[in-house]
C-alpha cells in the first residue's frame, strides 16, 4: 500500500503572532478528519521568534517538521520541500502548500485529499470559479488578481482560472517531475509557473472553488508583486514562442 500521507508545506517569514495557533488548527482539522499528514514549516529566514515556536511545535507533535531556508521566497520554500520529500526513504505521496494565514477554509483540505486519493494529479483552489466565495478582498487586489490571470490566458493560453491562489496540491511524483522543468524562481510566481508547466506537459489540473478570507494584514506589496509577475509572464511567453515550453 502506498504512503498516503499529505505533506502540507507552510511557508513562513516572521509569523510569530499566528504560527502556533494556526498550525494547531490545521493539525486538529486533519486529525479530526483522519487525514494522515506531515506539516512542514518552511521558514524563509525569520528574524523573530518563529524558529523557536516552530521547534516547540515539532517537540509537541511528531507529524510537524521544521525546515530553515535562509533565502526568502515561497517558491524557494516549495521547491526545497519537494526535493526534501523526494529524498525520504518513504516520500509522502501527496504534497502541496497553503498560506499560514489560513485564508482558505480548512474544510477544503478534506476535498483536496479525497480528490488526490481518487487519482487527481493536481488539485488547486480557485477564488474565481462560479461557486467560490471571497471575503474582505480589496478592489485593488481583486483587479490585480483578475488582470494577471487574464494576461496568463492571453500570452500563455492557460486553462485554469486562478494561478495565484495559495492552495495547491500534487501527487508527489508529478510535483517532483514538474519542478525539474521549471526555471529557478524564489518568489510567489514559482507556484504559478508549476501550473503553467504542468499544463504544457499535458497534466490535468483539477480546480475546486474555495471559501477565501483575505488577510487584511497581508505583507504582500501588490504593485511590486504585479510587476514581478509581469516579468515572469514575459519570460515564459518568450520560452513559449521559442518552443522551450
Amino acid at each position: 500500500m502506498k504512503n498516503q500521507i499529505l505533506n502540507i508545506v507552510l511557508p513562513v517569514l516572521n509569523e510569530q503572532a499566528c504560527l502556533k495557533d494556526n498550525v494547531e488548527q490545521v493539525c486538529a482539522f486533519l486529525e479530526s478528519h483522519k487525514i494522515p499528514y506531515l506539516i512542514t514549516i518552511a521558514d524563509n529566514g525569520s528574524t523573530d521568534d518563529t524558529p523557536a515556536i516552530a521547534r516547540s511545535l515539532c517537540d509537541q507533535n511528531k507529524y510537524i517538521e521544521y525546515m530553515r531556508i535562509e533565502q526568502k521566497g515561497v517558491g524557494r520554500a516549495l521547491s526545497e520541500c519537494i526535493a526534501k520529500n523526494s529524498s525520504r526513504h518513504e516520500p509522502c505521496e501527496f504534497i502541496g502548500y497553503m498560506d499560514i494565514d489560513l485564508s482558505t477554509n480548512l474544510e477544503h483540505l478534506q476535498e483536496v485529499y479525497t480528490q488526490l486519493l481518487n487519482n487527481k494529479n493536481i488539485v488547486v483552489g480557485s477564488r474565481l470559479l462560479k461557486h467560490s466565495r471571497v471575503y474582505n478582498r480589496s478592489l485593488k487586489r481583486e483587479i490585480s488578481s483578475r488582470g494577471l490571470n487574464i494576461l496568463l490566458k492571453v500570452f500563455l493560453n492557460t486553462k485554469f482560472s486562478d494561478a495565484m491562489c495559495g492552495f495547491k496540491f500534487y501527487q508527489h511524483a508529478y510535483a517532483e517531475n514538474i519542478s525539474t522543468k521549471c526555471y529557478k524562481d524564489n518568489g510567489w510566481f514559482y507556484c504559478a509557473q508549476m501550473l503553467i508547466v504542468a499544463q504544457y506537459m499535458g497534466i490535468p489540473i483539477y480546480e475546486i472553488p474555495v471559501i477565501w478570507h483575505d488577510d487584511k494584514n497581508s505583507k504582500v506589496k501588490i504593485l511590486r508583486l504585479s510587476l514581478t509577475y509581469l516579468k515572469h509572464i514575459l519570460t515564459l511567453w518568450l520560452k513559449k514562442i521559442k518552443g522551450q515550453l
